[in-house]
């Protein structure tokens, strides 16, 4: 009886590996826009050696769209995990946030966040983005582009809108 409830979990979960559509509607009702701490500086300076970087060191650990393939009309969420080590322990980067979806070349919605803080530590940005209803089939782009004083750095990912 345990072995075949194990293999129907098993099956269960191969199924649903392919559906990220499944699991951004469940996944949805638990991301909280914005940022959330996740790792305290002192840990992510010993962890990336930021006393032997040039500062501000800064890497993006994870860049994320779920789901990739979306109808038009629907939304999708973006996560971007980020550590940043500053010149001081507490201080801040700040600078011009752009996060803009392009289809064939050309932007289609874009908003910028012209003052925006890339803050010490670990941290986790969600973001859930809502797809026009007129957005026509065919692969499409998320950017984000972040640029101070100190720090510049450009992303993009790509996802497909599906024929309804």
């Amino acid at each position: 009886m345990d072995h075949r409830n194990g293999v129907i979990a098993v099956l269960a979960m191969a199924l649903c590996l392919g559906c990220a559509s499944a699991r951004w509607s469940i996944a949805k009702h638990f991301w909280d826009p914005g940022a959330s701490f996740k790792t305290f500086p002192e840990a992510v300076s010993e962890e990336y050696d930021c006393e032997n970087q040039k500062k501000p060191f800064f890497l993006i650990e994870k860049n994320d769209l779920l789901p990739r393939k979306v109808a038009a009309g629907s939304d999708f969420g973006h996560r971007l995990v980020y550590i940043m080590c500053p010149n001081h322990s507490t201080e801040v980067v700040e600078g011009r946030l752009s996060r803009r979806i392009r289809f064939k070349g050309a932007p289609i919605l874009e908003k910028t966040d012209p003052i925006y803080e890339l803050k010490p530590g670990r941290w986790a940005v969600n973001a859930i983005v809502h797809l026009p209803d007129e957005a026509d089939p065919g692969i499409y782009a998320y950017e984000l582009e972040f640029e101070s004083k100190s720090l510049k750095f450009e992303k993009s990912l790509t996802f497909l809108v599906e024929l309804p």
